[in-house]
């Protein structure tokens, strides 16, 4: 990665993830950082090379940085294209070697895992451009997401997923419940000491 491309992201981001709320300026550092790692890995990291220390360096400090900041976490180490917004930036985890096309728009408490170790082979999700995640999607294993996917909040996908596709989790499951008579009164002594009492 060359400095103007590292400047041309950086760029984007900002452009994208507009606005002066508390939110819009965490997305904006925890991006700078994120895209001051990708430069750092690309350019400084070597197997087995001493000068590989200065991404180590990077990489560990960055973390508490991105967890002082919002909770997450997402290595240099992974492929992100041009603007990235993150609405609500906190609790995101992102795997080593995930892929992310452009103009991605990621949720908070999102996951993207691996599925397994294999050092030889990262097993990271690879998805495609204009992809959004809602809040508390997982997104697990070597599977791929094409473009122009929407992916819905709570959403766990453990699958390839084609281009213009909308992923939204099962349907609900509802079911008449009787109340029990152990059930207790709200406020009650018995409802502090075991708050689930009162749907017994």
């Amino acid at each position: 990665m060359k400095l103007a491309q590292l400047i041309y992201l950086i760029d984007w981001d900002l452009r994208i993830n507009r606005g002066v709320s508390f939110d819009s300026v965490r997305a904006k550092l925890l991006l700078i950082e994120i895209r001051i790692e990708q430069f750092i890995h690309r350019n400084f990291y070597r197997e087995s090379n001493p000068i590989s220390i200065v991404w180590y360096l990077c990489r560990f400090f960055g973390s508490i940085f991105q967890w002082f900041l919002c909770n997450s976490n997402i290595p240099g180490t992974t492929t992100i294209g041009r603007g990235l917004r993150l609405p609500h930036p906190q609790n995101i985890l992102m795997a080593g070697f995930a892929c992310f096309g452009e103009f991605c728009t990621i949720y908070h408490n999102v996951s993207i895992a691996w599925n397994g170790f294999q050092p030889t082979v990262p097993l990271s999700p690879k998805i495609g451009d204009k992809v959004l995640v809602g809040a508390n999607a997982i997104i697990l294993g070597d599977i791929t997401i094409g473009s122009d996917v929407i992916i819905g909040a709570g959403t766990v996908v453990y699958q390839s997923i084609p281009d213009h596709s909308r992923v939204t989790s099962a349907h609900l499951d509802i079911s008449p419940r009787t109340p029990s008579s152990l059930a207790v009164e709200p406020g009650s002594e018995e409802h502090i000491k075991d708050p689930y009492g009162i749907w017994r």
